[in-house]
């Protein structure tokens, strides 16, 4: 889907639901935002040995619209990714969209829920895929549709189902394969007290390549607790991913949020079995956080840590990509931010022929707007 299409049919949306304008005009809310940055890295292709550095510059501007019309919320947005380089080579000019169009119907029982979206990025910047052998030109598009429905069975108990369909496809080279994925869920919650909600959730992933090939199957079963305390959230869940062949792995995650008076801190942990651009589904194990304190009421310093290692099911190659950032922001004004930010990037792979690893730094300056405070 080109840029123009997307850009047409998400004005089409918008100017469908504006149509009634007299009668909703006081139920749509909007918000803007921007980002505007530039800096240099020292390896933009995450290439061993490094072929040089190029400044990369940002544009992200954002529109978010959302209607309340008595039960139902909808919601739409459009997000555009423009990137610039000093060297093209090392890393290309991109326009990467994202569209999205969400409906949400709520009631005293329960509530249900259609989304879709599309979205394209650089495929190294795509989580998963990520740390795999990804060239500078590489892209990934992704179409989206899932709903999911749920209902109160009682005061402490409740039902809920969802599935989804996403779709895949790579351009710009790369050793990735189009694919399509669906999946189906269930899950069982059970308030045990105020504070401690106990789960239980089952769902089946179907993984089937574009191009040919047999289709495979995982169904997840996966127990948990939600654990609520002054000042941290808890989600503990362990379970098992079987494969249709009778194959089976450990799976599992777990993650704290704290919040202090001046700092916040994320935590999380994941074991997990997916689909992957790489051919197959993939065992991922990744870990990481994220830590904020606010200086002052205009400045707050962070700290972003994030580590990812999968293993391909077909032939156990294993890839890892570790990214770590430290920044300062300053408030401007109300809506206006800057922010001065160091990445460090670290990227290995390692198979019987063909062990690699690269690494880059880049440093770098952001301007943000946002009014959806406002």
């Amino acid at each position: 889907m080109s840029l123009r299409r997307l850009a047409g049919i998400f004005i089409l949306l918008v100017g469908q639901m504006l149509h009634s304008e007299n009668a909703w005009a006081d139920s749509w809310q909007q918000s803007f935002s921007s980002k505007i940055s530039t800096g240099y890295d020292t390896n933009p292709a995450m290439a061993s040995p490094s072929p040089g550095g190029a400044w990369i510059g940002l544009f992200d501007p954002g529109y978010t619209l959302t209607g309340r019309v008595g039960d139902n919320e909808i919601k739409t947005g459009l997000d555009l990714l423009l990137a610039t380089s000093s060297n093209k080579n090392l890393s290309p000019n991109r326009e990467n969209p994202t569209g999205f169009l969400n409906w949400l119907r709520k009631n005293d029982a329960g509530e249900f829920g259609i989304s879709t979206k599309y979205s394209q990025v650089a495929t190294r910047d795509a989580g998963i895929d990520a740390t795999g052998q990804v060239p500078a030109t590489s892209t990934r598009a992704s179409r989206a549709l899932a709903g999911n429905w749920s209902r109160d069975l009682s005061e402490y108990s409740t039902l809920s189902a969802d599935g989804s369909y996403e779709g895949v496809s790579y351009s710009g080279g790369g050793a990735f394969a189009n694919y399509s994925s669906q999946s189906a869920g269930l899950k069982f919650s059970h308030a045990l007290t105020d504070q401690i909600t106990s789960f239980l959730r089952m769902s089946d992933t179907e993984f089937i390549l574009t191009n040919g090939g047999q289709s495979t199957q995982r169904v997840d079963t996966l127990l948990g607790v939600d654990w609520k305390v002054e000042f941290i959230d808890w989600t503990i869940q362990a379970g098992q991913s079987r494969a249709g062949g009778g194959n089976s792995d450990k799976i599992g995650s777990i993650a704290a949020h704290y919040t202090g008076l001046r700092s916040q801190l994320v935590l999380n942990a994941s074991r997990m079995v997916l689909p992957s651009g790489l051919g197959a589904f993939v065992k991922s194990a990744e870990y990481g956080g994220n830590w904020n304190y606010a200086l002052s009421d205009y400045s707050t310093i962070g700290m972003d840590f994030d580590h990812i290692n999968n293993i391909l099911t077909t032939d156990n190659s294993v890839s890892s990509a570790t990214t770590t950032g430290v920044w300062i922001d300053r408030g401007l004004t109300s809506l206006w931010k800057v922010r001065t930010y160091l990445l460090h990037r670290v990227f290995q792979i390692t198979q019987t022929s063909i062990p690699a690893s690269a690494a880059s730094n880049m440093i770098g300056v952001s301007f943000t707007y946002d009014n959806s405070n406002f």
